[in-house]
């Protein structure tokens, strides 16, 4: 670590201030659209500051006082938590009572008009000073003096299940990126699977340090570690391993020990750089990758929360001055941290390449380790994971290789030859085709895949297209034996026949043509058709009704269908 005086910053005054504030600040929050911050303080009055000139846009004033607030990840709503104090808790020999019963809620309102939302939200019994919301946006959680955490739902603003019961006051609650909720009390740090409702972790923390309280949390990004900062006691910052709960290298030591307690901590969004505010009247930068202290701005007045700039170039800090200061991050630390996401970035990238190494060296699941795996050019009639052989060559990858094993054995212009001597003779397993099952496979060590193609025979068995049946023959008789089944049986002759009239042309119809017709009698002969319009119609022509009388020599017919079709080329017949 540098020297005191050669410390980026120390010198350094803010580039911008924010005042309005009559009382100390106690909670900060950067809207999203990096234009805007909402700050709490203890004048009982929420304000949301234009990060541009430093003016303010909105003032609620509360009726109590307001210790904590967050906002929701679309910056449109702002969740405060609010309630009274207990009397003396300003003097510095104030020790709290756990059997006081204090009034505290859950307020949410909307951004642009202080419409209030959802609220009160009741359930506290004590000071509420930590919220936090959830990486999905779904579920925010309160934790307060009561020593229980609440967790309520977003979208309808009710509680989800029963108090979590943590056994001391809750200092700091803090979602990781994956959802497991970080809780920071008097005397340990616990880690909370919440779908669950199951505490997977809890140690002591900085409470195995002089008996110091845990203060203040926050996880890195990829959830590796948890970082926490310890009261007046132990005021140093320590990292924890998330695999083992177990510190992992040494504390981050920079703090005034007799000044009191960090207050808050936060790491800026690339996870490079953490801030760290402290009751030493101290902003300090500290270089997550080796855990050194590389800025430090120095107030007049003790710190009590701190955040980042969106883009990251800058910090908000607000403490008992009552105003929140705006403090530009030296270039040459800028640049530092620059190097650190870079070389962050390529050690990620390298640990993905070596996760996908180790995931192809990996055997096939229920394959045995100790036995590497030797595919040949063959078609099995079993599984080939039972098989084991030699150690596989030189990891290098062959597709011509690969694909001579399964190539149409062609002689055409001696190539298939010369590609046949080069390579081991294929042992045949007598499978008939159309029985395979995926069973049967062929593969070949190329030192690179852990696996066979697997495939069913039957599929490379080339499938003669099924041809269409050529449609129905249909021949002159179908038609009368169509015309018989509509025939009808057995009928007298009537006495009463019908003459025509007139000549009425009538056009055949299905209908008309399947009809039972009466036998034929005189007719008289039609006019002259001309060929063109014989071809379109069939002329039928009725008769009039007239009295026959059978001769006595001849015996009445039997009653049959019968159709009269006219030739109109037909000569003149007399009646």
């Amino acid at each position: 670590m540098k020297g005191v005086n050669q410390l980026p910053g120390l010198l350094q005054k803010p580039v911008k201030t924010f005042e309005g504030h009559t009382e100390g600040i106690y909670s900060l929050s950067t809207f999203p659209d990096g234009k805007r911050i909402a700050t709490a303080a203890g004048d009982k009055t929420i304000r949301i500051w234009r990060v541009e000139d430093g003016a303010e846009m909105i003032e609620w004033v509360m009726k109590q006082h307001v210790l904590a607030l967050v906002l929701l990840e679309n910056g449109k709503q702002v969740v405060s938590a609010e309630g009274e104090l207990p009397d003396g808790i300003d003097e510095d020999d104030y020790v709290f009572d756990p059997n006081d019963v204090l009034d505290w809620q859950l307020w949410v309102r909307d951004v642009e008009n202080g419409r209030v939302v959802a609220g009160p939200l009741e359930g506290h019994t004590s000071i509420v000073m930590t919220l936090d919301m959830s990486p999905d946006g779904d579920m925010l959680a309160s934790g307060s003096w009561d020593s229980t955490v609440i967790l309520w739902d977003t979208s309808t603003w009710q509680r989800k299940g029963q108090p979590i019961l943590c056994g001391s006051h809750i200092m700091c609650i803090r979602f990781s990126a994956t959802g497991q909720l970080g809780v920071a009390t008097e005397d340990d740090i616990q880690i909370w699977d919440l779908d669950r409702r199951k505490r997977l972790a809890q140690f002591k923390g900085h409470h195995d340090f002089n008996n110091a309280q845990n203060s203040e949390l926050t996880w890195t990004r990829d959830d590796a570690h948890l970082i926490s900062a310890g009261s007046g006691y132990d005021p140093v910052i320590r990292s924890w391993d998330t695999s083992t709960w177990k510190q992992a290298g040494d504390p981050w030591i920079g703090h005034d020990k007799n000044a009191g307690a960090i207050s808050h901590i936060i790491l800026n969004p690339a996870g490079t750089l953490l801030a760290s505010a402290s009751q030493d009247c101290t902003v300090r930068l500290w270089r997550f990758h080796t855990g050194t202290e590389v800025a430090q701005f120095k107030q007049p007045h003790p710190v009590g929360c701190v955040a980042f700039s969106v883009d990251g170039r800058s910090i908000f800090s607000g403490g008992w001055d009552n105003k929140i200061s705006q403090w530009e991050i030296p270039e040459d630390v800028l640049a530092v941290a620059q190097s650190d996401s870079l070389a962050r970035a390529k050690n990620e990238a390298a640990r993905g390449k070596d996760n996908m190494k180790r995931l192809l060296n990996s055997g096939i699941p229920g394959q045995r380790r100790n036995k590497p795996l030797n595919y040949q050019r063959t078609i099995y009639s079993t599984s080939p994971l039972a098989s084991a052989g030699s150690p596989s060559p030189s990891r290098s990858l062959n597709l011509g290789a690969f694909f001579d094993g399964v190539r149409p054995l062609s002689d055409k212009k001696g190539k298939q030859k010369e590609r046949r001597s080069k390579r081991n003779a294929p042992q045949v397993v007598d499978v008939p085709l159309g029985i395979a099952t995926p069973g049967d496979a062929v593969g070949e060590d190329d030192g690179v895949r852990p696996y066979v193609l697997f495939f069913c025979l039957s599929w490379l068995k080339k499938k003669k297209k099924k041809k269409p049946d050529p449609p129905p023959v249909v021949y002159d008789d179908e038609f009368d034996d169509d015309e018989s089944e509509h025939a009808v049986a057995d009928i007298p002759i009537p006495t009463i026949r019908t003459q025509p009239d007139t000549h009425r042309e009538v056009k055949l119809t299905p209908k008309t043509f399947f009809q039972s017709q009466p036998e034929a009698g005189p007719s008289r002969p039609t006019p002259p058709v001309d060929d063109r319009q014989e071809a379109a119609r069939i002329t039928i022509v009725q008769h009039e009704e007239m009295e026959l009388t059978p001769m006595a020599s001849q015996s009445r017919p039997e009653a049959v269908p019968s159709r009269l079709i006219v030739d109109a080329h037909a000569g003149e017949q007399s009646s």
